[in-house]
């Protein structure tokens, strides 16, 4: 098998910098890093398609991250996972309408995020 690649769009570097630290240990190949919607977006124009999508929820530009899934999901088939510190019944809603293979909440345990990323990509494998 070959190592699922893995793009990261999240607005705080530090996170990101510890999110490609423990996909690399565990064998996946991270990409790339967006920190705004607009910024994954045009990437995903012009660079391979990733595996697997993790995005945080609150980005930095004028799109957040479920209106971002929503627009990759219009024009690609790329499995995501959010990421994310909101956990409001209106944001779950939302978050929903996209379809992701899951969400998970800041902070996390790496296991779960881990499992949640296989999933992710074994979805997508299929």
């Amino acid at each position: 098998m070959t190592e699922a690649t893995i793009l990261i769009v999240e607005d705080d570097g530090l996170i990101a910098l510890y999110l490609t630290e423990l996909l690399e240990k565990a064998g996946y190949r991270v990409i790339g890093q967006a920190y705004s919607g607009e910024m994954v977006l045009r990437d995903l124009e012009k660079s391979p398609q990733p595996d697997l999508i993790l995005m945080d929820i609150g980005l930095a530009g004028s799109l957040d991250g479920i209106e971002t899934a929503r627009q990759i999901g219009q024009r690609f088939s790329i499995p995501l996972i959010f990421l994310t510190a909101y956990t409001s019944e209106s944001t779950l809603d939302r978050m929903k309408t996209v379809a992701p293979v899951g969400y998970i909440v800041k902070p996390f345990q790496d296991k779960d995020l881990l499992a949640l990323v296989r999933k992710g990509v074994e979805r997508q494998a299929v």
